[in-house]
């Protein structure tokens, strides 16, 4: 047995003496704005604090909690002090049961209900937010600010309800539901591990979610001036009705913008659901963006867009349907230091997009110097009636150079146009252009026009899983017909391998036999359900796997089979 030096032990013991003292003094405080007050130690429910002043006057440690109470009301500014620290985060969070803790911002200029500043390793959460007056005065929600302060950790944004942030649409887009900012120009200052999830962010003015940073200086070969910020991710949220853009993210590195809703988006002015601005990196995966309005004589209304000053933006698996001016943008205004250079657009699925119609709709919008963007397997559906441009390469102070779309399926029953001005090097192949086919339709070595052979086209709904009709269906010629591509992110739209028998489909489903689908029509049915039954019923332990039935292969058709086949149910469409 090894022995332990005495040093060794006392500074397990001093840890463990360290570990203990932490969690001893860190303390829960309650609030309550009916009966507590602020004479009280607050420190249990009986001898709850009362009002906002309190807790914004007190400083807390690592660790602590301050705790509102359901159902209660407070007016003014929520701004307590102090920072926690790592594995210690302090946490503002609701008991007892029924409404949310309500903090009633004060209304007025570029004022918030709940601030930090130069505060790190927070976690806010299940809190309901408003700053309204019905002035015209820009508001916020939740505003985070670092200046001149270095790294700023961990600031977790959860389960809040943020709404009727209302004021002026601002053009410059500092305000809304939650806004969080670098300032300052003495110290290098970025935000590491920043999160907002799980949010319900609504009727706010002018951004649901957006960041800046004074640190945002490059060009596209010297970053010596810019200090992104790292680990940023917003995830599942759900924000609609916002006066412009549902979320920005400004310098950032590696920030993650996934799983979350972007509904009726820009009622009040031009503005794309959600982008990155000034960014390396972003990867946009899982989001649903429908219904964001255009204004007329305004130039965006997009679903999603990929802005200029970023790098490699990657956006894939979202499902993009209704929106005015069309699925996705990919913009640089040319000139200065302006770039925007690497962004793939792949396995995204757009229906119904672009409905504002031939002068300003379109499905997919290159606008200005862009550079090296890839557009690939992803999968236009266009309506019959629709007159929105397709494809549209548009000059902004210069063109677009370098677009390469690869195993897209367009499916084209409307009589809309492409349209690419004086772009240059686009290349096109291996794509499907089925349907309407305009003077204008691109070359492609390895075109196809057949039908894709979807299981149900333009069924989609509400909801990133309700899209199942363009899965293709067994003999469809898009099935491994496409081009490899390296680095294609490994799985379709549905997260299936791709490929799935190292050739590579065309379109958002990559294509393989569905356990359970007995009558090869690319669904599991009824039809597959009485398939299924038969063989069970007559006990099948024959040759051939009693017609597939015997999913398993483990000699008889029984109720693992049947779970099999559950797992790829889906109903008659």
């Amino acid at each position: 047995m090894k022995s332990i030096s005495f040093y060794s032990v006392c500074a397990i013991v001093i840890a463990l003496f360290g570990s203990i003292c932490a969690q001893v003094d860190a303390a829960v405080y309650y609030v309550d704005s009916v009966g507590g007050s602020d004479g009280n130690a607050g420190t249990s429910p009986g001898a709850a604090w009362q009002n906002l002043t309190k807790v914004s006057s007190t400083t807390f440690s690592a660790g602590d909690q301050i705790l509102f109470k359901c159902g209660g009301t407070w007016s003014g500014q929520l701004w307590p002090k102090g920072s926690g620290s790592a594995g210690n985060p302090i946490v503002i969070d609701k008991y007892d049961t029924g409404n949310l803790p309500l903090i009633q911002g004060p209304g007025t200029n570029l004022s918030c209900a709940v601030y930090l500043y130069n505060q790190e390793y927070w976690e806010i959460r299940n809190l309901e937010i408003t700053n309204q007056s019905g002035s015209a005065d820009p508001r916020r929600g939740v505003y985070v600010l670092a200046e001149d302060v270095g790294a700023v950790h961990h600031i977790y944004l959860t389960d809040l309800v943020v709404h009727d942030v209302d004021g002026a649409v601002t053009s410059n887009k500092i305000d809304g539901g939650i806004y969080f900012e670098v300032s300052g120009s003495s110290v290098e200052t970025w935000y590491e591990d920043f999160l907002v999830e799980g949010c319900y962010i609504y009727d706010v003015n002018t951004i649901g979610v957006s960041s800046r940073s004074s640190w945002k200086d490059r060009s596209f070969t010297d970053d010596d001036e810019w200090v992104p910020s790292l680990n940023v991710v917003i995830r599942n949220n759900l924000i609609e009705r916002s006066g412009k853009n549902g979320a920005i993210l400004r310098c950032t590195d590696d920030a993650l913008i996934e799983y979350n809703i972007f509904k009726k988006c820009s009622l009040h002015g031009s503005g794309n659901a959600n982008y990155p601005f000034n960014c390396d990196d972003t990867i946009i995966q899982y989001n649903e963006s429908y219904l964001t309005q255009w204004e007329s004589g305004t130039p965006d209304a997009s679903g999603f867009d990929s802005d200029y000053r970023c790098k490699n933006t990657i956006i894939q698996y979202n499902y993009s349907h209704d929106n005015d001016r069309g699925f996705c943008l990919i913009t640089c205004m040319g000139g200065g230091t302006r770039f925007n250079d690497g962004t793939i657009v792949r396995y995204n699925i757009s229906e119904n997009d672009g409905a504002v119609g031939t002068d300003d709709g379109q499905i997919i919008r290159m606008s200005g110097t862009t550079t090296n963007s890839y557009i690939y397997n992803n999968v236009f559906y266009i309506p019959a009636g629709s007159s929105t441009r397709i494809l549209w390469h548009k000059s902004w102070s210069g063109w677009s150079d370098g677009t390469y779309y690869y195993n897209n399926i367009i499916y084209n029953l409307g009589d809309g146009i492409y349209d690419f001005g004086s772009s240059t090097n686009n290349t096109f192949d291996y794509n499907v252009f089925y349907g309407n086919h305009p003077a204008s339709e691109p070359a492609d070595a390895h075109k196809l026009t057949s039908d894709p052979n979807f299981i149900n086209p333009g069924s989609g709904a509400i909801g990133l899983d309700t899209v199942y009709g363009y899965m293709l269906r067994p003999g469809s010629a898009c099935i491994d017909s496409g081009m490899t591509i390296a680095g294609n992110g490994g799985l379709d739209y549905w997260g299936n391998t791709v490929p799935f028998n190292t050739l590579t489909d065309r379109g958002a489903h990559e294509y393989s036999p569905l356990e359970g689908d007995f009558e090869q029509d690319g669904d599991v049915d009824n039809d597959d359900m009485q398939t299924f039954v038969g063989e069970w019923v007559n006990s099948c332990t024959g040759s051939g796997w009693c017609g597939g039935c015997d999913i398993d292969q483990s000699g008889i058709v029984d109720f693992n089979d049947f779970n099999r086949l559950a797992e790829n149910w889906r109903p008659v469409w």
